[in-house]
Order: C-alpha cells, then structure tokens, then sequence
C-alpha cells in the first residue's frame, strides 16, 4: 500500500494539475499545478466549495458539479479567468459502498497553446482554400499560374495588360519598382498576343558590357571585329523577328546606343555591326524600367525621343506595400512552390501573417518569394513562427504624416537612420554589447538611443 504522505507527493509533483473534492463539492486538495492554473493560491482553494469557486468567477464551468449530478467520468473544456488559459478537465466520480459519490477525482490540462495552434491551422486552411479557389478562377482568366491578383490595384494592371496585347503594333513601357514583377506582365502581355506563338527574347540591358551591347543586340558581320565569329552572328532582334522583345532595365542603356535603338524602332530595320545591307524587321517591342525616365529626360541621360517612341502605351505596376491585398494571397503560393521544391509541409502561423502584411517590403515580391525560401529552409519543424523572422519584420514599422508627405525633418531623418542602424547591428551581431563593439559606441548609447526612439514613436501614436 502507498502511504497518504507519498500519495500526495505524487500528485504534487504532477504536471497537471490535480484536485479531488467531496460528494458535495468541496475542495479536499488542490497540488501547486492546479493553483498554478487557475492563478489562485492553494490555501484559498481548499476547504471552498466548486459552486463558490464558480460564482467568483474563477473558471468559466465546472465539471465536478456535473460528474456529482450524472455520476459518470466527464470531460469539459473551461476557461480559467484569473490566468487566460484554455484547460481540459477530465473529473471522475469515486463511489461509497451505497452508490453515492463520496469523492470527485479531477485532473486538469493546460491546452492553450494547442487550442491557439489549432484555431491558427483552422484560419490558415479557411484563408488557402480561399485563396486556393481565386488562384485556380485566376489561372482560367489568365492562362498563368504565376500571377497572383487579388487586389484592386492589381486587377487593374491585368486588365490594362490583356488590352493591350491584342494591339499588336503597339510598343508598351512597363513603370514600377524592382521586384514588382515587371517580366511576369510582360510575359503575359505575349501569351495574349497575336505573337504568342513567335520567338519572345529577353534582354537586360544593364547586365551586358557596353563594348557588346549593339553586337549583341542588332548582330555583327563576320570579321566586323577582333574574336568575331567567321561566320557573323544574329543579333537578339533579327532572331525574335516575328516575335517580340523584352528591353529590361531599359533606362540602363547607354546614350550613343539609344541612338541605334531609336533607329531601328522607326525604320524597323536592323543592321549588323560590320554590315551595309539592312534587314527588315517585324518585331514588338516591350520595354521595362524601375527608373524615372521622364527625370532622366530633363537631366540628359535619356533620350527624349527615344522615349516617347518606346512610351506608346505605358503599364505601372503599384508597389507590393501598396496592394498588401496581394500578401496573403502570394504568401500562400509561394510557400507551395517552395514546399514542392525542397519536399517539406511549412505551414505559418496566424500572427507571424500579420508581421508580413505589416511589413513596408522595400524589395516587394521578390523580396517576399526570397524570404520565404530562406524560412521553408532555415525554420525547424513544420510551423514557421514570428520568432523565425528576420527583425526587420518583427519590428513595428511606423510611418508618420512627415514621411507621407515628404517633410520630415533631418533631425528625425538622422534618428531613424541611426535606428536602423543599430537594429541591423544587434540582428547581426546577437547582442548589444557586439553591436556596440562593431558601432564604435558604448553598449550604454545603444540602449539609450533604442529608448529615445521608442519613446519619440510611442509620443507620436499617442497624439
């Protein structure tokens, strides 16, 4: 037989937490986990009744008054008030030699972080059907899996796009900022076109040498200079004749080849380096640029003409912060491809989705497709939480009416900088002391700029 002293040990060293009462509701025992969860002391739960325990509001039901009117085990999730944690708790009714319960035996499991986790999983697999039945209604619309509208601003740019490409002739600027997807509107601009079926070559003009650009755009003649091919070479819009070109980062073009570009554009005739003889040309011509070209006009560095020759029909593409409508959705996809990719089932949870709609996204999709590369790779387990993020999501990100309008102050403009500063730092380094070290400052400056600024922000939302 187990003695009373070691019995109660037991219970007491229990995980759960554990009370047992009389026939009638009163409380015999309580162990340390059971006070623990209901945030009230043992001595003030011994010797009280489950019914006044009940009436002050300590847990919201109780299932020892229902086992002590059913007589049978049951089992009931409550809410205790005092802590703010889900439990489940199992009572079981202990009989005298006549039938009637003499004791009521309870066990008590704190369950709110699975019950979180669950109503997060149910969240998540509502918001991806959701999402799941616009993808697939988008895809019949679009004939292109990759692109993710849901919102209005968005939406618009599709539409524009599919216009467009059916005026075949018409040349089309693409506008926006990096990352924005400026070759995936472009792509679809062709799928929609009469020219679908024709050569589609892409080109950025940024990455090619400038000694090489023309050669590599219009072609050389063999022998047209040192290390030629003897046999001459095509040039990218000879060999999308009848198709359509992509000029990427178009305001990356030199000067003396806007020039060439211009030339043939108007005369939709091409002639190799080396060359005397024109060749004909029927080729469309896309161009995109995350630059202001109109900018680049007034300062010189963009040809004037050139410009409104490639500016027939212009696109913008909104930046991702401002149709965040499109966050959700391009989370959901590029988390699936990315599980296709790597085999893995990364799911997110609930309030890690809100520091990414809260995020400003300065590298906009691209930005967000990387990064959730990086987490399906990097995060244990299958649940990537906020504690999984880089810094720069985990951290409020205000923008005052200042910002907005484009007034605000050096002195504020400084001490964001220096902000920024030291966040990268302390993401980098793992703590103040080594930010401080890599800063040159004292660790004690860290934190009392840290404070400041969180002091000036908190003054600023307060207003």
């Amino acid at each position: 037989m187990i003695d009373s002293n070691a019995l109660i040990e037991m219970m007491e060293s229990s995980f759960d937490g554990v009370w047992i009462t009389d026939g009638e509701g009163k409380v015999l025992f309580a162990n340390s986990a059971n006070a623990s969860l209901l945030g009230v002391s043992k001595a003030e739960l011994e010797g009280r009744t489950t019914q006044q325990l009940l009436d002050e509001k300590i847990f919201s039901n109780s299932v020892i008054l229902e086992v002590i009117r059913q007589k049978k085990q049951i089992s009931k999730i409550s809410y205790n008030y005092h802590t703010r944690l889900t439990v489940l708790a199992t009572a079981t009714p202990i009989f005298d030699d006549v039938g009637n319960v003499k004791y009521v035996f309870n066990n008590v499991r704190d369950i709110t972080a699975l019950n979180e986790l669950q109503n997060s999983l149910k969240s998540k697999d509502t918001i991806i059907q959701q999402q799941s039945r616009q993808l697939e209604s988008m895809r019949i619309r679009l004939g292109e899996g990759t692109i993710i509208a849901n919102s209005k601003a968005f939406n618009e740019v599709i539409t524009l796009a599919q216009r467009v490409a059916a005026f075949d002739g018409a040349t089309v600027l693409i506008l926006g900022e990096s990352g924005t997807g400026k070759e995936i509107i472009s792509e679809l601009i062709v799928n929609n076109s009469p020219r679908k079926d024709w050569p589609y070559l892409q080109v950025n003009c940024g990455a090619i040498p400038e000694n090489l650009i023309e050669s590599e755009l219009f072609g050389y003649e063999k022998g047209a200079f040192t290390g030629a091919d003897n046999k001459g070479h095509k040039g990218l819009f000879e060999a999308a004749n009848g198709g359509t070109v992509f000029l990427d980062e178009i305001g990356d073009l030199p000067l003396h080849m806007q020039v060439k570009l211009l030339r043939v554009l108007q005369q939709k005739k091409v002639t190799r380096v080396g060359g005397t003889e024109p060749i004909a040309l029927d080729v469309r011509v896309i161009a995109a640029t995350n630059r202001n070209l109109e900018q680049m006009v007034r300062e010189g560095t963009f040809r004037e003409d050139l410009y409104y020759r490639l500016n027939v029909v212009s696109i913008f593409i909104p930046p991702l912060r401002e149709r965040r409508e499109d966050i959700i959705p391009l989370i959901n996809h590029f988390l699936m491809v990315e599980n296709q990719k790597y085999h893995t089932n990364k799911s997110i949870y609930s309030d890690t989705i809100d520091a990414f709609e809260g995020y400003c996204w300065p590298g906009n999709v691209r930005e967000l497709e990387n990064l959730l590369e990086n987490l399906v790779i990097t995060t244990p387990g299958d649940i990537i939480r906020r504690e999984n993020l880089p810094l720069k999501l985990r951290r409020p990100q205000q923008v005052s009416a200042e910002e907005e309008e484009g007034t605000v102050s050096l002195k504020s403009a400084v001490e964001r900088a220096e902000y920024a500063a030291i966040e990268r730092a302390i993401e980098k380094y793992g703590s103040i002391r080594k930010a401080a070290a890599a800063l040159d400052v004292n660790p004690s400056t860290i934190t009392r700029k840290m404070q400041l600024y969180k002091d000036m922000s908190s003054r600023k939302q307060n207003k």
